[in-house]
C-alpha cells in the first residue's frame, strides 16, 4: 500500500472509532445554536446540554467596513436565565472577531428547552452601539 492509502485508512479508522455512539452512553447531549446578523456585526451563541452542566459559547464577528479601525468592544448578552457581559473592553482577534465560553449549572439556566427563546446582544465600540436579536437556528430555517 502506498502512503496515501495508509493515511486514508487510518483517518477512516479514527473517524469511525470516534463516532461510536457507545462512548456517550447514559449522557444526553443537546445543542442549541442562536444566530443574528446586523449592519456591522454577526453573532452566534451556542448552548450544549452536557448532563448537569450547560456549556455556552458566544462568537462575535465584525462584518462591517473592513477599512475601519478595530477598537476594542464591550458586549452584553441577555436572555432567559443568562446574562453575560464584558468586564472591560475586549480586543478583536484574527479576522476581527471575539469569542468567549463558559460553563454553568443546568439548574441556573431557565428555559433551556424553550424553542421560542431569544437573546439580546448589545455590542458597543467607541461611541456606536448595535443590538442583535439572536434566534434559534433549526433545520426549517437553514438556507
Amino acid at each position: 500500500m502506498n502512503k496515501a492509502a495508509i493515511f486514508v485508512s487510518v483517518l477512516l479508522l479514527v473517524l469511525l472509532t470516534g463516532c461510536n455512539s457507545d462512548s456517550h452512553e447514559g449522557r444526553k447531549e443537546k445543542l442549541l445554536v442562536y444566530f443574528a446578523e446586523g449592519e456591522n456585526w454577526a453573532s452566534t451563541f451556542t448552548l450544549m446540554d452536557a448532563g448537569e452542566s450547560i456549556f455556552d459559547s458566544l462568537y462575535i464577528q465584525h462584518i462591517g467596513d473592513r477599512e475601519s479601525t478595530m477598537d476594542p468592544i464591550e458586549y452584553t448578552l441577555e436572555g432567559k436565565g443568562i446574562k453575560l457581559a464584558s468586564q472591560y473592553p475586549q480586543k478583536l482577534q484574527g479576522v476581527r472577531s471575539f469569542q468567549v465560553s463558559g460553563e454553568s449549572s443546568k439548574e441556573l439556566i431557565d428555559g433551556f428547552e424553550d424553542k421560542d427563546q431569544e437573546y439580546k446582544l448589545t455590542i458597543k465600540q467607541n461611541e456606536s452601539s448595535e443590538e442583535l436579536i439572536l434566534k434559534l437556528v433549526n433545520e426549517s430555517n437553514r438556507n
